[in-house]
């Protein structure tokens, strides 16, 4: 499981006093759809396959999940149940019965539901959260069934780091 941070995006007052939509259709901006095109690439170098993209609905993950789908060639699917905020008990159920054993999967999202979220996939118990820094991801192996403390982390890198790859 690849858990990535929608990347660069606009600054959320100056859009809703611009535009006067709702976040969930805040974008990129151009830097963090360049910067986010790079990452993915790098991650396409650092991974095999990838056979699920699932990002939130809101416009900037959408736009986040759609490069590195590009890169491995997978459907982009996004899903209300992946919006904020996230019930952690409720999208562990929700991504369980969808990853098979031995398949990979990107899931692009938001914080503090993506560092909170790893904290609890990683400590079963007093977990604290992972700082998720826009266009970073961090690579979970799931030991069975997705609990907390069910994952082990295998890596998390920055943006800019995926881009060096």
């Amino acid at each position: 499981m690849i858990l990535i941070r929608h990347a660069q995006a606009g600054d959320p007052e100056r859009f809703l006093h611009d535009t006067g939509r709702p976040d969930r259709e805040r974008p990129l901006t151009a830097v963090g759809v360049e910067r986010n095109r790079e990452a993915a690439r790098g991650l396409g170098r650092l991974l095999k396959q990838v056979d699920h993209v699932w990002t939130s609905p809101y416009l900037r993950a959408r736009q986040t999940a759609e490069g590195v789908a590009e890169v491995f060639g997978r459907p982009v699917e996004a899903l209300e149940e992946l919006g904020p905020p996230w019930r952690r008990d409720r999208l562990s159920a929700w991504v369980e019965p969808r990853l098979r054993v031995g398949e990979s999967a990107v899931l692009v999202g938001h914080e503090p539901d993506l560092s909170g979220l790893i904290g609890h996939w990683l400590c079963a118990t007093g977990a604290a959260p992972v700082p998720m820094e826009k266009g970073s991801a961090c690579a979970l192996r799931c030991r069975g069934a997705i609990t907390p403390g069910s994952m082990e982390l295998l890596w998390k890198l920055p943006q800019y780091a995926l881009r060096k790859l």
